[in-house]
């Protein structure tokens, strides 16, 4: 039986450690030829046989773009607070790794459609009322903050005192990022929107019928909160503007050509493909850091708690067209090389 075991061990190990030298090559060649090396955006045809390769390429390097960081934080808080199961933080690899592979799911889903919907489709539906969309995310997102905060403020008085600190610094920095100086009704509905979610943690607002929505017993209906998951990342991808540089400028122009929209589509999954890669080791990473999870498992409330203020504030954001406005915090990372 121990050495079955042990077997089993080393199996896992092997498994996990293919996968990371796998990604790791995945994220170290397009590093190496495009930002260390000779090539730039230039070298091949985005239109040729080495196409892919060029927006692939492209994909991975924008993950440290200041376009791009600004995702990175929000997402290992949407992933570590989807991992909470009861209460309590769950140190399930598949579980963690599999709210990742969900989240770059709906972005990579919304953001392939936006660029394809006008060439394959004939249609400017997504395009046109883009704004429209992005209100609709963000109303959803801030309902689903306020029914994630966890009701345990009764029990602590002292905990729902500092939260409503917490939260008076989350309106002053959301405001400022959102520009709403000076205009009252974005100012009111940010203020309702943190006072509602303070009126749910401490245990004066019940939501029954959003509650059947927006949850479920995680441990028989795990793929409900997956569709949470990828519902944020669809929403971001909504609201979000990746640094479009020259490759991706001309990606994004053969997918609105009817000519050539099947080019620009397989070129925009190559180019998402890349983008997620990054995100996909972040995610494998802290699926394997079970130490990791076991020394943040004494802070879960607070985690859940910050998961769904995030959730409240990126709706704002999202409301109000300004999801962009986290980038200027990341503006020293600018290295898409030219792609």
């Amino acid at each position: 039986m121990a050495t079955q075991g042990h077997a089993s061990r080393s199996g896992q190990f092997s498994t996990r450690t293919l996968i990371y030298g796998v990604l790791a090559a995945l994220i170290l060649v397009p590093l190496a030829a495009f930002g260390l090396g000779p090539l730039t955006s230039d070298s091949f045809s985005l239109e040729g046989p080495a196409g892919p390769l060029l927006a692939f390429s492209a994909g991975v390097l924008s993950f440290v773009s200041p376009c791009v960081l600004p995702i990175v934080p929000i997402y290992i808080t949407q992933i570590s607070g989807g991992s909470i199961q009861g209460g309590r933080i769950s140190v399930n690899r598949r579980v963690t790794f599999t709210h990742a592979v969900a989240f770059v799911s709906g972005l990579t889903f919304i953001f392939i459609i936006l660029g394809t919907s006008a060439g394959l489709l004939g249609s400017y539906f997504f395009q046109d009322n883009r704004e429209e969309l992005q209100k609709v995310a963000g109303v959803l997102l801030m309902l689903m903050g306020v029914v994630l905060i966890p009701p345990r403020g009764r029990a602590s008085p002292m905990r729902a005192a500092w939260l409503l600190l917490g939260l008076t610094a989350v309106f002053f920095f959301t405001a400022e990022v959102a520009e709403l100086r000076g205009d009252r009704p974005g100012l009111a509905l940010l203020g309702g929107v943190l006072l509602a979610a303070w009126l749910r943690f401490a245990g004066y607002l019940q939501l029954p019928f959003l509650l059947r929505t927006f949850t479920a017993d995680v441990g028989h209906h795990r793929e409900v909160s997956y569709g949470r998951s990828a519902l944020v990342g669809g929403a971001f991808a909504l609201g979000w503007t990746p640094c479009i540089g020259p490759i991706l400028g001309s990606i994004l122009t053969l997918a609105g050509q009817s000519s050539n929209a099947w080019t620009g589509a397989y070129l925009l999954v190559a180019y998402s493909a890349g983008f997620s890669i990054p995100f996909l080791v972040t995610g494998l990473m802290l699926s394997d850091s079970q130490k990791f999870f076991r020394k943040i498992a004494p802070y879960s409330g607070i985690i859940e708690v910050a998961s769904a203020v995030m959730l409240l504030s990126v709706g704002v954001l999202l409301y109000y067209g300004r999801l962009t406005g986290l980038n200027s915090f990341f503006g020293f990372s600018d290295f898409n090389q030219g792609l």
